[in-house]
């Protein structure tokens, strides 16, 4: 009874078919653009279709902290912290390292653009009018259009919550916090 409650009125599922588009998600993103004091809406069509796997792909190149070989003495904070009984040799990892954070910012920040990029669902022109088929050259059209840091936040919030529940993702958020 909670779970309808919850999910309202739900469909039950007893087969299910190959190359069906059961799970095949789509909607929109509305993105918010205001000209001369005038707000207007812009509503572009999103597609969650392979963006769990393009994002395995992507995190997987995520840049590594640096690593010393250290030893870590019992009686140190962290020592104490891991519950060592004795000395030992332990791998470190440098996550204040300057280099590694800034190729970490630089990663997260193309990681959303190509997330926005994969999940927008339009046609992709260049001002020649061909298709635009590359990242750099869908990303280099976002830019000449003036979109902002927070319109491909906004992009890649909502294909994430094509196939999220809302409740579920602040129950996710606040177990994390």
């Amino acid at each position: 009874m909670e779970e309808q409650e919850k999910y309202g009125d739900t469909e039950t599922i007893s087969e299910l078919v190959a190359d069906g588009l059961l799970f095949d998600s789509k909607g929109f993103t509305v993105i918010k653009v205001t000209k001369d004091g005038d707000e207007k809406k812009l509503r572009l069509p999103i597609k969650s279709t392979g963006v769990a796997e393009f994002q395995e792909e992507l995190s997987g190149k995520a840049p590594k902290p640096p690593q010393t070989f250290e030893r870590i003495k019992k009686n140190s904070e962290q020592g104490k912290a891991m519950g060592l009984k004795h000395d030992q040799m332990m791998v470190v990892f440098d996550n204040t390292d300057n280099d590694y954070i800034d190729a970490l910012e630089k990663h997260n920040q193309e990681f959303s653009w190509q997330i926005a990029v994969f999940a927008l669902d339009i046609n992709w022109k260049k001002k020649d009018g061909l298709l635009a088929e590359s990242f750099e050259d869908k990303r280099d059209i976002l830019k000449s259009n003036n979109i902002t840091g927070h319109q491909i936040n906004k992009i890649y919030k909502d294909v994430s919550l094509l196939t999220q529940f809302e409740e579920d993702r602040q129950d996710f958020l606040s177990e994390n916090s």
